[in-house]
């Protein structure tokens, strides 16, 4: 039996790397446990470990806008648009349920498209 779910396990990483690879923000294949199993290049490049939660990286409070628990309910893709100040950047993050228990999260830097003052005070 463990074999079986190794196997879609692999299968599930191979069809991220094939669609997510290049995309030109950090992407993560995550469990719905938010176990990191697989990042694209750019996400690799930063040094992203796998076999981590995502909320352990980055700053404490940085995940305080994370709504995976609200795409995992409704099993639909899940948005988020938040100013980091760690960062000054307004992030627009993407919760994404697919097989399993797996979930795509990724997000872009959308500042240069938005007022990012209307952002800063929003929580």
């Amino acid at each position: 039996m463990e074999t079986a779910v190794q196997k879609t396990r692999e299968e599930v990483v191979e069809a991220f790397r094939m669609m997510w690879g290049t995309y030109p923000a950090p992407v993560m294949l995550i469990t719905y446990k938010h176990e990191i199993v697989a990042v694209n290049e750019l996400c690799a490049s930063y040094g992203t470990p796998l076999g981590v939660k995502c909320s352990s990286l980055g700053e404490a409070g940085s995940h305080s806008h994370c709504v995976a628990a609200e795409a995992r309910r409704s099993g639909k893709p899940a948005r988020k648009v938040c100013y980091v100040p760690s960062m000054d950047m307004v992030y627009d993050g993407y919760w994404i349920p697919v097989e399993g228990e797996y979930m795509i999260h990724f997000g872009n830097d959308i500042t240069e498209h938005v007022d990012a003052e209307r952002y800063k005070n929003l929580r």
